[in-house]
C-alpha cells in the first residue's frame, strides 16, 4: 500500500497492483488495518473512588488520531468501560487505581468480552466481533509525569514519601510525627504523676 505521498493513505499503489502476490499482500494489510490490537490512550474518567472497591472500569480516548482517505485528521470516539489492571492476588492487592489524565495502553481482546465484564465468570462471547475497540482492557501508566507520593525501592532501602501513612489507624505524618488511633501525638505526649530520675527500665522478659 502506498505511503510515499503518491496517493492517499491506504490507497493501492501501482506496485500493489503489479501482480497477484502484491495485490493479496495489500488486501491483507488493509484487512488487518481494520482490527484493533493495542493503542496509547488517555484516561477520561474512572469508576472507583477513594474508598476501597473491586477493580473497576475506565473511559479512555486513543491518542493517535485516525486519518481519512485524504490524510486529514479525525479524532477517535471515547471508549467506554474498559476494565483496568490492579496488581492483585486473591484478597491481597497493591491499590494504585488510574486517575483522569493518566496515559496508558489499551489492549483489545480477540473476542467479545461483554459477558465476562458483567458476570466476572467464564462464559460465551457476547457476539461474533473480533479485535474490536469495544473489547479493550486498560494498563497504566506510560509517559506520565513525576509523582509526588511514592514508595521508592532504592539500593539502600525503601523510601516512602507521603503527607500521611496510615497503618491500621496508626498514622505517621510526613514530618515523622506518630499519631495513635485515639489521636494522641506520641512525639509530644506526656504522662503526669511520674518522677524523673536517672534509672533505666529493665530489659523485656521472654
Amino acid at each position: 500500500m502506498s505511503n510515499d505521498n503518491k496517493g492517499y493513505p491506504g490507497e493501492l499503489s501501482p506496485e500493489d497492483r503489479a501482480n497477484q502476490e502484491n495485490l493479496l499482500n495489500a488486501m491483507i494489510k488493509q484487512f488487518m488495518g481494520l482490527k484493533c490490537f493495542t493503542s496509547m490512550v488517555n484516561v477520561i474518567s474512572v469508576s472507583t473512588e477513594d474508598e476501597l472497591s473491586p477493580v473497576g472500569f475506565v473511559d479512555v480516548k486513543p491518542m493517535v488520531n485516525l486519518l481519512t482517505a485524504s490524510g486529514d485528521k479525525m479524532d477517535h470516539n471515547i471508549l467506554y468501560s474498559l476494565p483496568f489492571f490492579r496488581l492483585q492476588g486473591g484478597s491481597n492487592a497493591i491499590v494504585i487505581d488510574p486517575q483522569p489524565g493518566d496515559i496508558g495502553v489499551a489492549i483489545f481482546a480477540d473476542r467479545d468480552i461483554t459477558n465476562i465484564k458483567k458476570t466476572r465468570q467464564p462464559g460465551n462471547p457476547g457476539s461474533f466481533r473480533r479485535n474490536h475497540y469495544s473489547d479493550g482492557l486498560y494498563i497504566g501508566g506510560f509517559l506520565n509525569g513525576s509523582p509526588t507520593q511514592v514508595i521508592q525501592f532504592l539500593n539502600g532501602g525503601i523510601k516512602i514519601t507521603s503527607p500521611e501513612v496510615n497503618i491500621n489507624g496508626l498514622k505517621v505524618l510526613g514530618d515523622g510525627t506518630l499519631v495513635l488511633k485515639d489521636g494522641i501525638v506520641v512525639d509530644s505526649h506526656k504522662h503526669g504523676g511520674v518522677e524523673s530520675g536517672g534509672s533505666s527500665t529493665n530489659t523485656p522478659e521472654n
